[in-house]
């Protein structure tokens, strides 16, 4: 159920003048907050019906872009936050505290995204005015993108394989992924690094083209949550996480067999165009990926080059941003 913080403490103020008892216990009762960037999960999770029982309460919050949810994680606000994969890289190497495996702030409990090649999950695309035809041609262009997660790395690997610095280009750093798209649509800038969906109107009718995908940057752009580190050592905070993680397993195999119902929901919920939503209807279809040994050394990679590169200030150990306790209920859907 979403409800606004004010909400919620309404209905528990009302439930203490009908009945004292049942205020205590609803006092008692496990509330878990996980912030979303949009409500697209929170929609299709709902109308999956895989929540029917769940034994605690759940309460979504919508904050848009990365930073924005970490600072909901930090604030405690948030629980669990919606991000990209490699948010914490940055995140860890920025701090000024060290991070180990028992006192990190922040670790990521589940990665998703869809394994079709059809649906990159992170493209740099550039305006076909701007006669972009390489990377090497980027020298001076104005370049959208939003600070934080796997939009930002885009950006950063892109650039780093083009062989520029930061200032060898114009930098328009904006809030968020569709705020950056929004610039890049309009004119406003030349190239963009984020998700496909918000730009394929435009590469549809040639107005724009990928210039390169994530998969060819090695970036596993997985979509993931973050939970706070005491979330996950509270046994009670970390049993709600991991029912929870479980039934939105469970919710990707009803995504999959009603994509009718899918594109409606983006269609009516999240105010798509017909054409945006037949898009981003195949395109939410995703699967959980397990946080293992082959993802930590290529996120470590990923690491390396930004520390050589100077984009992160020091080298840093990516595998204590990852817990795998949660890996068993991620898994494969039997």
């Amino acid at each position: 159920m979403t409800l606004s913080r004010r909400a919620t403490l309404a209905m528990l103020a009302g439930s203490c003048l009908a009945s004292p008892r049942l205020a205590v216990a609803q006092a008692d009762r496990l509330r878990l907050v996980v912030g979303t960037q949009d409500t697209a999960l929170q929609e299709t999770v709902n109308a999956s019906g895989v929540l029917a029982g769940l034994p605690f309460e759940l309460q979504w919050a919508t904050l848009p872009g990365p930073a924005a949810q970490l600072s909901g994680l930090y604030s405690k606000a948030l629980d669990v936050g919606l991000m990209g994969d490699t948010s914490l890289i940055i995140e860890q190497a920025r701090a000024r505290v060290e991070w180990t495996e028992e006192t990190a702030p922040l670790q990521i409990v589940a990665g998703w995204r869809n394994p079709d090649p059809a649906f990159p999950p992170i493209v740099t695309a550039v305006r076909s005015s701007a006669n972009i035809a390489t990377l090497a041609v980027l020298r001076g262009k104005r370049w959208a993108f939003n600070f934080g997660g796997y939009n930002y790395l885009q950006y950063l690997a892109s650039r780093i394989r083009a062989g520029l610095r930061p200032e060898d280009i114009q930098p328009v750093q904006l809030v968020d992924g569709n705020a950056a798209a929004a610039a890049f649509n309009s004119g406003r800038t030349d190239v963009y690094s984020g998700g496909l969906g918000p730009v394929k109107p435009g590469i549809d009718k040639g107005e724009a083209r990928i210039l390169i995908r994530s998969d060819e940057l090695e970036i596993p752009a997985l979509t993931v949550f973050t939970a706070r580190g005491e979330v996950i050592r509270d046994e009670r905070k970390a049993a709600a996480l991991a029912d929870l993680l479980g039934r939105i397993r469970q919710h990707w195999d009803w995504v999959a067999a009603n994509q009718p119902s899918v594109e409606a929901i983006f269609r009516e919920k999240l105010k798509q165009t017909p054409e945006r939503a037949a898009y981003s209807a195949p395109s939410h279809n995703s699967r959980f990926v397990a946080l293992d040994d082959a993802l930590i050394r290529r996120e470590q990679r990923l690491a390396e080059i930004l520390a050589e590169s100077g984009d992160i200030p020091r080298r840093i150990d990516v595998s204590v941003e990852f817990s795998r306790r949660f890996n068993a209920v991620t898994g494969p859907t039997t």
